[in-house]
């Protein structure tokens, strides 16, 4: 099967953040991802589809703009919730503006399972959603390591493939990893099943191999003017 992935959009009305950054070119160019991913099986986006732009009544325009457009794929297309998109929405907030755009915690799909956990809190177990929060302190709480857990465990869960937003590569920038993600590593890694972790947050983008397993950290589709989204043949 084909899988089509890109991650951090940071889809907004402004034109240039943080030097590099052109969000505002963004939705052209998933427009342009969509479309070279027509033949593809599923189609991803691994956070940070919007970004913040300082009004909420803009910020809900252009979420509804992105979900249309992931909609009106001809291939089922998701994107999970990044820390770009708790700055801006709730979970429920972005559920309710962008119904059907969030995956499934499993899916499964071409005899591959597709699991999604949720780094999107705290190192105190709390969820971004809704509450204060520092990007740079991101977590899986037991719940979510349950539910990996019970997952793999499943005789119906053969070839895996796992997406976060955040990163369980040691190897990318200290920032962007998740603080327990050592944890998580063993616990992938024991189950004999998980092939690849595909990640996004990390912007410069990165490859690593681990206990058997590929991390890949694919490079934000923000930066600069050129666009960037992959399509793995799994």
């Amino acid at each position: 099967m084909k899988l089509g992935l890109f991650t951090d959009p940071h889809y907004s009305s402004l034109k240039v953040t943080c030097v590099t950054r052109r969000p505002s070119l963004s939705l052209g160019k998933m427009r342009e991802a969509l479309a070279a991913m027509a033949d593809c099986d599923l189609i991803l986006c691994l956070g940070d589809l919007i970004d913040d732009c300082g009004d909420p009544v803009k910020n809900r325009e252009i979420l509804t703009q992105a979900a249309e457009l992931f909609r009106s794929s001809p291939v089922p297309a998701y994107s999970l919730m990044g820390n770009h998109d708790y700055h801006a929405f709730t979970r429920e907030a972005f559920q309710e503006t962008a119904p059907s755009v969030t995956p499934p915690p499993v899916l499964r799909l071409c005899g591959k399972t597709f699991l999604f956990p949720d780094s999107a809190y705290r190192a105190d177990g709390i969820s971004y959603s809704g509450n204060p929060f520092d990007w740079t302190d991101s977590f899986l709480p037991e719940t979510e390591l349950d539910f990996l857990r019970t997952t793999l465990a499943d005789p119906e869960t053969a070839e895996t493939f796992v997406f976060l937003h955040q990163n369980l590569d040691p190897a990318v920038e200290m920032h962007h990893i998740i603080k327990n993600a050592a944890a998580a590593r063993e616990l992938l890694a024991s189950s004999g099943k998980v092939k690849t972790v595909f990640q996004g947050h990390y912007h410069p983008g990165h490859e690593n191999e681990i206990d058997g397993i590929r991390y890949i950290t694919l490079p934000a589709m923000c930066e600069g003017e050129e666009n960037r989204y992959a399509v793995y043949e799994i």
